[in-house]
């Protein structure tokens, strides 16, 4: 059975343009990149420059929220679709999604997981980078947010890192999410996600390279959160 992401690459190059493909046939407009990686039974898919000209006018109009709802509506049938190919090139099934877009920079990304096999394979992190990016979470997370009770730092790949938190949602969070007020949690994660990125020159620092890009994912059923770095 294959395993390891090398043996994967020709199946994920696949896969990359299968889902510009989907993107394009259901938007009317696809990607100008679309790069998908594996790892821990999770596929990770890192997407640029794909806001549409409908987006791109309701953007121009300050209707942010609309256009999060149109493309996560949207985004339903693509992933549908794309775990099917997933399923038939890689054999591995998938069951939940987690998707974010930064509409300012014109990025987003899609994390496909299975609910069974949420564990993260233990990679190489050098134990003073470790400590560094705790740190420097944990302190932007406590200025503004409540501080999650356990983090895990993952490295993805020479570009990315996730960090996974647990036990970070505020009661009213909960309230909301159970009463499906969606678009209050995205204003939320919204506001979070770019206190974060005020304070990115931090994060160039610990890693010592520019951080380009930075994705927040909420899984508000199990209580955990995932924030991944992307590095130039």
């Amino acid at each position: 059975m294959k395993k390891s992401n090398s043996y994967y690459q020709e199946d994920l190059l696949l896969l990359s343009s299968t889902l510009s493909k989907i993107l394009k046939r259901r938007f009317g407009k696809g990607p100008e990149m679309c790069f998908v990686t594996l790892h821990s039974n999770r596929i990770i898919a890192y997407i640029r420059k794909y806001i549409t000209p409908a987006e791109e006018v309701l953007l121009k109009n300050d209707n942010v929220n609309l256009v999060y709802k149109f493309r996560s509506a949207v985004m339903e049938d693509v992933i549908d679709e794309f775990i099917w190919e997933v399923k038939d090139s890689l054999g591995m099934s998938f069951d939940s999604y987690f998707e974010d877009w930064n509409f300012n920079r014109n990025t987003g990304m899609l994390i496909l997981e299975n609910s069974q096999s949420r564990n993260w394979i233990n990679t190489d992190i050098h134990p003073a980078l470790k400590e560094k990016l705790f740190e420097g979470i944990s302190v932007v997370h406590n200025e503004i947010y409540k501080a999650p009770t356990s983090m895990e730092i993952i490295k993805i790949n020479q570009n990315m890192y996730a960090v996974e938190c647990r036990d970070t949602l505020i009661q009213m969070e909960k309230i909301l999410y159970n009463k499906g007020y969606f678009g209050l949690l995205q204003e939320r994660s919204n506001d979070i996600k770019n206190f974060y990125f005020l304070h990115k020159k931090k994060y160039d620092f610990i890693f010592e390279t520019k951080v380009e890009d930075i994705f927040l994912f909420w899984d508000y059923k199990n209580d955990r959160s995932y924030m991944i770095f992307y590095l130039l």
